[in-house]
This record gives structure tokens, sequence and C-alpha cells, in this order.
């Protein structure tokens, strides 16, 4: 169980770290840079300002790792008597629902 773990996190660490120069390029293609404009700003050059893709990729990479090892290990199971796969994309799309709800 913790070796599965400690695998995700480093799979976590790895594609973020991969693809973190790839959101720094589509950074500066699509403008989502903060430019120091005056004295106030900590940093003296451009600085991207679009990691999360980055990171969101890492979380759910290791995510899924971490289901379909334990559905192999029979720790888990999706598609059993409780529906856990259901309940789990029940919750995600109540939340972005909420959330879509909120900014109307």
């Amino acid at each position: 169980m913790w070796g599965d773990v400690a695998i995700a996190f480093l799979l976590a660490f790895i594609v973020t770290f991969m693809a973190t120069p790839y959101t720094i390029k589509i950074a500066h293609k699509i403008g989502a840079v903060d430019v120091p404009k005056d004295e106030r700003r900590m940093h003296k050059k451009a600085m991207p300002k679009f990691g999360g893709p980055a990171v969101i990729a890492g979380f759910l990479v290791a995510v899924i790792y971490l289901l379909i090892v334990m559905s192999m290990e029979n720790t888990i199971n999706l598609f059993d008597a409780d529906q856990y796969g259901k309940k789990l994309l029940g919750m995600l799309l109540r939340n972005y629902n909420n959330r879509n709800s909120m900014h109307s």
C-alpha cells in the first residue's frame, strides 16, 4: 500500500516536472505572463502564471495510477454494490455544476 503511494507521488512529481516547461511555453504564447511594471514587483523579469495544468496533470496521473492498482489488488472495487465509481463521478459533476451556477 505505502509503496503504491510512494510510486504515485513519484509519478505526480515526474509528470509535473516534465509538463512545466510546456506550460511555460504555452503561457508565453497565450499571454499568461506577469510582466513587472514598477518597483513594487518582486520579480525583475516576466514570470509565467500558467502552472496549474502541469500540477493537475500530475495529480490526475497519480490518482488514476492508484485507482488502477487498488482495483487490481481488490482493495477497492469501483463497480461493486457500493458503486464507488458512480459516487465519485456524481460528486465531481455536482461540484462542477455548483461552481458553474455560482458564476452565472
